[in-house]
């Protein structure tokens, strides 16, 4: 059997001693293939950590772009990871940067609200593995079992944040949508989801993204929501959503009717968050945050430098044309 040990032994004559495989290979009286397999068998045991740092954003450009988004904004935080063209690079660097903003968090009794969708998925699958045993991570909105993609199960979402930081998931086990009124009302009354309820009353911290595309909505792509709702949206030349609360260009809130019977969080609620984080970046983005940033729904905006830029420039050629 190859022992930890043994393992340990080869990884250090490897990555610190800086020896070459076949002198290693020679040490150990195995072959060099041998030696190779230890090395992975090593990674694969948690031995081995590699970490890929990004490069950090010039200080003066992060300086420049957070005094504009405050000016303009009055947006508290502008956090920025380094930009990157291709997309799932870009992912990592602002997933690096969003754990390391979470990790200057209070370590005290927290209430921490999870959306759903892409980028958070990512990041409770790599957020940096903390101890923070008195924080509660806590969903904010109910499940459908119509949505298969993983991004969207939102305690399976919860469950590895909390996994990932000590913390403690608080599942959801309520649907999303009801069939009709009558259910939902029923509903309103059981003792689960005045839980959630008072959850979502006394939440610290919010960390979700931002929705910027109506037709590739899971909502209206696997038909939870009627295409009509989607119709309506475009009409009202929606750009984004937060937490499927919609909004357009210029921050305006539109609603849905279907709403009345989700198990979603209020904008009552959103609001009335401690600190309310979103985590967002790319060119498709650009809209929505703008949207976001005039309706005055975010507090901590971790995004990344190109992305930041595009917005600014899009406010700027906007205030010329007297928009």
């Amino acid at each position: 059997m190859i022992t930890d040990d043994l393992l340990f032994e080869v990884a250090v004559d490897y990555y610190i001693k800086k020896m070459l495989q076949k002198d290693i290979a020679e040490k150990y009286g195995v072959s060099r293939v041998q030696i190779s397999k230890y090395l992975k068998m090593a990674h694969e045991r948690g031995i081995i950590h590699i970490d890929v740092i990004p490069p950090k954003v010039n200080t003066n450009i992060e300086s420049e772009l957070a005094y504009f988004f405050k000016k303009i904004f009055g947006l508290k935080k502008l956090i920025l990871s380094k930009g990157a063209r291709n997309e799932k690079t870009l992912l990592h660097f602002l997933i690096k940067r969003t754990s390391e903003y979470i990790k200057t968090l209070p370590k005290t009794k927290l209430n921490i609200g999870l959306g759903w969708g892409n980028t958070i998925f990512k990041l409770s699958q790599e957020i940096e593995d903390l101890e923070r045993p008195d924080w509660s991570i806590v969903p904010l909105s109910g499940g459908t079992a119509k949505l298969s993609d993983k991004r969207f199960n939102i305690n399976h979402i919860v469950q590895s944040f909390a996994d990932r930081t000590g913390a403690r998931a608080i599942p959801m086990y309520l649907p999303f949508i009801f069939e009709n009124e009558e259910q939902f009302q029923i509903a309103k009354r059981s003792s689960e989801y005045k839980k959630v309820q008072e959850m979502w009353e006394n939440l610290d911290i919010i960390i979700c993204s931002v929705g910027y595309s109506i037709a590739r909505s899971p909502l209206f792509r696997e038909n939870i929501f009627d295409g009509s709702y989607a119709n309506e949206l475009e009409k009202a030349e929606v750009v984004g959503d937060i937490l499927t609360h919609y909004f357009d260009i210029n921050g305006k809130m539109h609603g849905l009717e279907i709403l009345n019977r989700c198990i979603n969080l209020s904008m009552d609620q959103y609001n009335k968050a401690g600190e309310r984080i979103v985590v967002a970046a790319g060119h498709h983005k650009v809209d929505g945050l703008v949207g976001l940033l005039r309706a005055g729904l975010v507090d901590t905006l971790i995004t990344d430098e190109f992305t930041a830029k595009f917005v600014k420039d899009y406010v700027s050629e906007s205030n010329k044309g007297g928009i």
